[in-house]
């Protein structure tokens, strides 16, 4: 696989279609970051192309963030439980063994995805990848207690850990 400014100047459409899924049904983030990555070659480094599109995500208006953070999957929600999560959710959550909830585990995240939902008016979101149910549990649990604008932060900021897990998946790191 090219390295992201190599990809770009070889393909802007293979560039865009390689890592329009970094953030989830967002690929504005990608498109806007294709001008600055065929500008500079620093870009092939992976660790500065996340910077460059965890700069983007965050430095966007509070609606492009807030639109972002909406359209994340609820964690062993219905839409994991039916098969309609992206390809890289679908590979974070069975990471995690969210794909083979008991009925008890699954209730317990309805309960607490509702939860989570009614207080903030939007999914929890965990970059879950190489963790385990109870560090998730533990983490949707504590993180109840913050305020809405503590919430919003660390949603952003576990969508940029997000990001970065899915370059590595891209580059098999």
């Amino acid at each position: 696989m090219k390295l992201p400014a190599d990809l770009a100047k070889h393909s802007a459409k293979e560039f865009l279609q390689t890592f329009e899924n970094l953030y989830e049904h967002s690929p504005w983030f990608v498109e806007q970051a294709l001008p600055k990555v065929l500008s500079d070659k620093e870009h092939n480094s992976l660790e500065i192309f996340h910077q460059l599109l965890s700069e983007i995500m965050l430095q966007a208006d509070q609606d492009l963030q807030d639109n972002l953070i909406k359209v994340h999957p609820m964690l062993a929600g219905k839409k994991a439980q039916r098969n309609e999560l992206t390809d890289f959710s679908t590979s974070e959550q069975k990471s995690a063994g969210l794909n083979d909830c008991s009925d008890s585990e699954i209730k317990l995240f309805e309960e607490l995805n509702q939860k989570y939902y009614v207080k903030f008016n939007f999914p929890f979101i965990m970059a879950v990848k190489g963790k385990d149910k109870s560090e998730i549990l533990a983490n949707f649990i504590r993180r109840q207690e913050n305020t809405i604008e503590q919430e919003r932060q660390s949603a952003l900021l576990e969508i940029n850990k997000i990001a970065w897990l899915r370059i590595k998946e891209i580059y098999g790191l």
